[in-house]
């Protein structure tokens, strides 16, 4: 499979599984929204990386981390991250999969987040809050290379639509 991970360029355009039917992604089912671009798509880098090391830390995880070295490696094939001039969507599991997306417009804040085992693998996470202020499960981009740039591409997107939003 050909992977593209979190640290493509500032400003590029990655396919991210666009194709020309109007899906995003077909593995996930997810359509395009009229007129909506894809412009960041991210895997997470190595979580299995991530995973190993948030397991070695505790001395329960040191026993099971041969099974923690599987559930990072099925898990990394189900993590996904879509930046559109539109929303983000972003797509979590295990076995199954979960497809969550966040409207641009609905976007409060976007936080960082660097745990011990994140700082340890050299990754962050990105959390973004919806206009309620609560973070709810499955809005967190994990294991992100250069989180604070995919940070301000978000926060870009979410001023360009607001300030769409009141010209109108």
């Amino acid at each position: 499979m050909n992977q593209v991970n979190s640290t493509i360029a500032p400003g590029t355009k990655s396919s991210g599984g666009v194709d020309s039917s109007g899906m995003i992604d077909s593995r996930f089912g997810i359509m395009k929204m009229k007129g909506e671009e894809v412009v960041f798509y991210a895997e997470p880098n190595d979580l299995t990386q991530y995973w190993m090391i948030a397991a070695t830390i505790s001395i329960v995880g040191i026993v099971a981390l041969p099974l923690v070295y599987l559930v990072g490696k099925i898990s990394s094939n189900k993590y996904r991250y879509w930046l559109t001039n539109r929303r983000i969507i972003l797509s979590s599991g295990f076995i199954g999969y979960t497809v969550r997306s966040i409207p641009l417009e609905r976007i409060s804040d976007v936080g960082l987040s660097r745990t011990l085992p994140e700082m340890m693998a050299g990754v962050s996470s990105i959390v973004v809050r919806d206009m309620t202020g609560e973070v709810m499960e499955g809005k967190s981009l994990v294991a992100v290379d250069n989180a604070p740039e995919l940070q301000r591409q978000i926060l870009n997107e979410v001023q360009r639509v607001n300030s769409e939003r009141v010209r109108v």
